[in-house]
């Protein structure tokens, strides 16, 4: 007899209504934490022909990757890509960009929605605020003013990148910068200003940009000692192109966790990206480094690109700001090609206005992008609605409907799920936002698809050239990852895009009642870097899962998302809330996200371990 036939349920038969008879299922993960010895022993053994095909198919058996998508059937079609409903996006106090505008001019339009910056001197008004990034505006009111250059700051960034290496450990931000080259941008910055004639707000501020996007002359290693090798870089990513309209100072490569494929940070080529609320802790994967150079004042803001919650992890274990948005909105034009389904270039910075000013810089697809639904014009959310951090009524915010499924909210540690509740409720008691009960169905499933679309796009993208330059070059966590991504079945392929189109189908349901979907965004806070996988890498699937849980809508269905700092555990670890919104609803995720994070400011004054001030 054969295998008995599973069925789900068609997606037309399902509710999401908080009434729903589904069952949620927590992750489930079975697989031992591996690093040293053990790890490189179980990576001789999964690329081995016979110990090999055994592992990879217990390993899918035990992880139900069998059951779902090998045993099981669909009703739906697949989705080879997130494709939205064609309707136009209804948001309320927002301005619309000019497609055909330049960069600049569309950061000239962000300028606008935002409230006067406070008076404060080159020091800032330390009594009222014990801890406080300086933010883009900052820097270009300190240039303006001739308090200082972008020369000076650049000399002081390229000091506090040398101490941050010097210090024991390493903090490990940057894989690669360039000194003769930051100095140029510094320089041409400083005659600009010095004529009046800067290019933007943003020109001559540090920017960081993760090794996984090209910026010429950097090489684009993708954290591996190969890469290089087979990928030439020969021009700027779109993205880099428009912050080098802006005048923006580009000031290296950061780190990042090997390829994209894991969640620590933890680089066996480049050094494990350290936390800089705790050195000992790990800055999350896989924009690790990009998170940590804003946490720890290198910079005000950084790029990175989120495949599986890569930039909103690092972000909520770092204690900044963390966007992705729709999939898209910003060109992949020059960024490597680890995925193409699931990836987006996103943002790090440490204020949510400074997400808005480079979010509105670097925006914009391009002609020839391959993607299934083309961008509607983008909206800026005007946040002067806040007047100089008056918190006052805003029926705009108070209008905004929140998606809560508490069973799937609650499947988190208690510090984490108990700083979440305290931002929501005092979400709810200050602007009356209400809170809506839903379900979503099959989130164990989704997890699983993605981990299986995210392996399989990876390795058809760069497994020729892995295979025959880079197995040997890779940590021993990476070649365990392209191992079991070989061994995923068409058919294992196909039945997760049917659950793409179940998902989609889940998703677009609830936001037909609200506007988007609260979580935290993540289960836990920062993991110790052990010191057993500093040397080959780590696997650690378990605390993977819970670091990775709340984001692979964002990414699996290409919805925008954002992580905002609301506080912090026991241990002093920043804690993040996610909101995830409607297809191209950028701008009412950043205006809630503006009024979380002055609710949330007087929990939010802890410095870090590790802090660098460029303007004093």
């Amino acid at each position: 007899m054969g295998t008995k036939k599973l069925e789900l349920r068609p997606v037309s038969e399902m509710s999401t209504s908080k009434d729903s008879d589904t069952n949620y299922t927590a992750a489930n993960v079975k697989a031992p934490r591996m690093a040293g010895l053990l790890l490189r022993c179980f990576t001789w053994m999964m690329e081995s022909d016979i110990f090999g095909l055994i592992f990879r198919l217990k390993l899918k058996k035990d992880n139900l990757i069998t059951k779902v998508f090998q045993q099981t059937e669909y009703h739906e079609p697949p989705m080879f890509q997130p494709h939205f409903p064609i309707e136009e996006v209804e948001e309320s106090g927002v301005i619309q960009l000019e497609q055909n505008r330049s960069p600049p001019d569309h950061v000239a339009r962000a300028l606008e929605c935002l409230y006067p910056l406070p008076s404060r001197n080159a020091i800032g008004d330390r009594n009222r605020h014990p801890f406080l990034h300086w933010k883009i505006r900052d820097y270009a009111e300190a240039f303006v003013s001739g308090r200082i250059t972008p020369y000076l700051v650049a000399e002081r960034f390229l000091s506090a990148v040398e101490d941050s290496c010097n210090r024991s450990p390493n903090m490990c931000f940057f894989i690669a910068y360039n000194e003769e080259d930051i100095l140029r941008q510094a320089s041409e910055s400083t005659a600009r200003h010095a004529k009046g004639k800067p290019l933007s707000v943003l020109d001559g501020v540090p920017i960081a940009v993760k090794d996984e996007i090209d910026c010429f002359p950097y090489l684009t290693t993708g954290g591996t000692k190969w890469m290089q090798k087979v990928r030439k870089v020969k021009d700027d990513a779109a993205c880099i192109k428009r912050l080098r309209a802006c005048g923006a100072l580009l000031v290296g490569k950061t780190n990042m966790h090997e390829l994209g494929q894991g969640t620590t940070g933890i680089n066996p080529h480049y050094g494990a990206v350290r936390n800089p609320y705790d050195k000992d802790r790990c800055a999350g994967g896989s924009s690790g480094g990009s998170a940590a150079a804003v946490a720890a004042g290198l910079c005000p803001a950084a790029l990175g690109v989120d495949g599986g919650g890569s930039v909103r992890m690092p972000a909520a274990l770092c204690g900044v700001v963390g966007l992705k948005g729709t999939y898209g909105r910003v060109s992949s034009a020059g960024v490597l090609p680890l995925n193409w389904t699931l990836g987006s270039v996103g943002i790090l910075a440490a204020s949510v206005e400074d997400t808005l000013i480079m979010y509105t810089a670097i925006q914009g697809h391009l002609a020839q992008d391959w993607i299934a639904s083309f961008p509607p014009a983008a909206n800026l959310p005007i946040l002067k609605d806040f007047e100089d951090g008056d918190l006052s009524k805003s029926k705009i915010i108070s209008s905004i409907k929140i998606a809560k499924y508490s069973k799937w909210f609650d499947d988190s540690d208690k510090s984490v799920r108990t700083t979440c509740y305290s931002a929501l409720n005092v979400l709810q008691q200050e602007y009356g936002v209400k809170v809506l009960e839903v379900t979503i169905p099959e989130l164990e499933e989704m997890r699983l698809a993605h981990f299986i679309t995210i392996g399989s796009e990876i390795s058809a993208s760069i497994g020729i050239d892995y295979d025959r330059m880079g197995i040997h070059d890779s940590g021993a966590d990476i070649r365990v990852c392209f191992a079991l991504y070989g061994s995923f079945s068409t058919r294992e392929l196909l039945s997760a895009q049917r659950m793409r189109f179940r998902q989609m189908h889940y998703h677009m349901e609830i936001f037909k009642t609200a506007d988007l979907i609260v979580t935290p965004t993540t289960a836990a806070t920062a993991p110790v870097c052990s010191a057993d996988g500093l040397k080959y890498g780590e696997l650690n699937y378990v605390y993977g899962a819970k670091l990775m849980q709340y984001q692979i809508a964002g990414n699996f269905l290409g919805l925008p998302a954002i992580s905002v700092p609301i506080g912090y555990d026991e241990n002093g670890l920043p804690v993040g809330l996610q909101l995830i919104g409607r297809p191209w609803s950028e701008a009412t995720l950043l205006h809630l996200a503006s009024a979380i994070e002055l609710l949330m400011a007087p929990n939010c004054t802890k410095p870090p371990e590790v802090v660098y001030d460029l303007l004093i």
